[in-house]
Parts: C-alpha cells; sequence; structure tokens
C-alpha cells in the first residue's frame, strides 16, 4: 500500500458518516421522486446521446464509489469486530479523537496504536481492492 492509497482510504474512513448519510438521503430521495426520466424538454436531434441521461449516469455513478466506500469501512469493521480495534476505528475515524485520548481509553502503547492503524488500513485496502476503488 502506498502512501496516497494509505491517505485515500483513512480520508473515505474520516468522512464515513457523511458519505453514508449522503447516500442514504440520494436513496431515499431517488425513491420518493420515482427514477423515471423527464424526457418532456430533452431535444432528442442527435445521435451524442441524451443529456439527462448523462446527468443521472454521472450521479448514480458517484453515490456508487461513496457507496462502496461505506462498504469497505463496514466490512473492515465487522472483520475486526469483538476486539479492542473496533473501539479504535469508532474513537479514530467516527468521534475523531487524539491518538493520545485513544491510547488512554484502550489502555494501549503508542506503538500498539500505530501497529494496529497500520492492520486496519491493510484490511480496508483488500476490501477496496475487492470493490475495484484503488
Amino acid at each position: 500500500m502506498t502512501r496516497a492509497q494509505r491517505r485515500t482510504i483513512e480520508s473515505h474512513f474520516y468522512n464515513y458518516e457523511k458519505e453514508r448519510n449522503e447516500c442514504a438521503d440520494y436513496i431515499s430521495s431517488r425513491m420518493l421522486a420515482g427514477m423515471g426520466l423527464d424526457y418532456s424538454k430533452e431535444k432528442v436531434c442527435c445521435s451524442h446521446g441524451n443529456a439527462v441521461e448523462d446527468r443521472i449516469i454521472k450521479t448514480l455513478d458517484d453515490y456508487n464509489c461513496k457507496y462502496r466506500w461505506c462498504l469497505v469501512y463496514e466490512k473492515t469493521l465487522e472483520r475486526v469486530k469483538w476486539t479492542q480495534k473496533d473501539k479504535l476505528m469508532q474513537m479514530r475515524y467516527i468521534d475523531k479523537n487524539h491518538q493520545v485520548c485513544i491510547c488512554d481509553v484502550i489502555g494501549i502503547s503508542d506503538r500498539t496504536l500505530r501497529y494496529w492503524v497500520e492492520d486496519i488500513l491493510n484490511i480496508a485496502f483488500m476490501w477496496a481492492q475487492e470493490f475495484d476503488l484503488l
């Protein structure tokens, strides 16, 4: 795992709640509005494609990527569940606590914390590759 891939994974982990809420809001709004397309205002005079469909496909691709990153977080959390590492993930990425605070609450040294974070990110890296995100 490169440094850039590590930064990408951690940034999506830190934004997990925001991305999950955006995906849930988008899905619920699309279900309430219906998934149909409105062709009444669309001019179909060329064979390039349809602008309405292009916008919807781009939006779906964006939310699909966010949804897959949420799945990476959830699968990683599922993998370390019932260990102290799940508490570490909660405190580090959701609560956004400082390393010293995390070490004090969990009762581990700074070196152990860095080792556990590296282990968590390696698990997440494997899931990100599984979901074709990296």
